[in-house]
């Protein structure tokens, strides 16, 4: 690997090879801002490959200087290959956004651990690929973090020799809002019309198709806006199967003072996600006191706390009656003020802060001396 020469000690090494995958997305959203965190930290370095492409990382502001190439081989390569990179004979943190790994004596590895949905949903060689690179990483870190109770669980019951591992759990978060919300545009069909909200992906384990039956059951003028990628031809189909397609309305992707209008301006947000190794969504609409319905499943009760209205996915009458509880008002204040409170316990500054005293605790650590 190439990159800088300096005497002075690299303690802090973060490779940001998410922001050569992802566009845009929760793992990349995280890593940076855990990047800007440390971006003005004179000990900290950032491993780039030549190919960014990450809409966050275009707001983070590195010095040229702190920057340390990549491999210089294409992304489909690179993406894989782990380091052995030294930094003046100085113990040094090498935590890397996408299972990557520093194989020099004198480097501590932390690894993230978001979620498990390749090991659950996915097959192929996609999985068989994903599952041996994790595999790797996972077997050289030196501390583990997952971002929730629940995905510890999955992480042992998955790779069991996981357990004898340092694992954390460290929560993601949110950002603090804006107290000036403007109001969203949009479209005129949704004049003076309440809705429902949903943001995100929309995949097999995201229960996107509950959505359907929910829309149905609850009065005709409330209509139902996405925000993410346009609706697929089989979406479509369904759509205009349950009758609704004058109810259903795709914003594409929006920007975040955009979202923040949605989520104040939504008759509640509603996660019918049967699977999530954190989830933040939910979590931001809290923070702009949107009420939540959503699942009882994997990680999502744990983040919500008691500030959601949960259901069985399983079960259609509870999450119909739940989301009437909603729309009637009653107690909805009290649910409101539930969901800020738990938003700002998630704030992102104090993931970063367990983060930073994680660091210092491996730093100190004697016994992570490597032979």
């Amino acid at each position: 690997m190439s990159g800088i020469s300096t005497t002075a000690p690299d303690r802090l090494v973060f490779d940001n090879i998410v922001f050569s995958l992802q566009r845009t997305g929760g793992i990349s959203r995280f890593w940076s801002k855990l990047v800007e965190r440390h971006e003005g930290n004179p000990s900290a370095r950032f491993v780039e490959h030549a190919s960014l492409i990450n809409l966050y990382r275009e707001t983070l502001a590195l010095a040229p200087q702190a920057i340390i190439s990549d491999h210089r081989l294409p992304l489909r390569v690179a993406r894989y290959l782990d380091f052995r990179r030294g930094f003046g004979g100085e113990r040094h943190i090498f935590h890397s956004s996408y299972y990557r790994s520093n194989r020099h004596p004198d480097a501590i590895n932390v690894a993230t651990i978001h979620d498990l949905i390749y090991e659950k949903f996915e097959r192929g060689l996609a999985r068989t690929v994903h599952i041996q690179q994790k595999s790797r990483a996972l077997r050289l870190a030196d501390c583990l973090v997952c971002v929730s109770e629940a995905t510890r669980r999955d992480l042992v019951e998955h790779y069991p020799f996981c357990n004898d591992k340092r694992i954390e759990v460290i929560p993601n978060g949110v950002d603090p809002t804006d107290s000036a919300i403007e109001p969203p545009v949009l479209p005129a069909a949704l004049t003076g019309r309440r809705f429902i909200l949903y943001v995100g992906h929309r995949g097999a384990c995201k229960g996107f198709d509950r959505t359907y039956d929910l829309l149905c059951a609850l009065p005709s003028d409330i209509a139902c806006v996405v925000v993410g990628s346009g609706f697929s031809p089989e979406e479509t189909r369904a759509i205009a199967a349950h009758g609704l397609a004058d109810r259903f309305f795709s914003l594409g992707r929006v920007d975040d003072a955009t979202l923040s209008g949605l989520y104040a301006a939504a008759s509640f947000f509603f996660f019918p996600s049967l699977y999530e190794g954190f989830g933040i969504p939910p979590i931001e609409a809290m923070q702009h006191g949107c009420p939540v319905l959503a699942t009882n499943r994997s990680s999502v009760p744990e983040v919500v706390g008691d500030a959601a209205l949960l259901f069985d996915p399983d079960d259609r009458d509870m999450m119909i009656r739940h989301a009437l509880v909603i729309l009637s008002g009653a107690n909805i204040e009290a649910l409101r003020e539930r969901g800020r409170a738990r938003a700002a316990i998630l704030e992102w500054r104090h993931a970063l802060d367990r983060y930073d005293a994680l660091y210092a605790d491996l730093l100190a650590d004697i016994g992570l001396r490597k032979n």
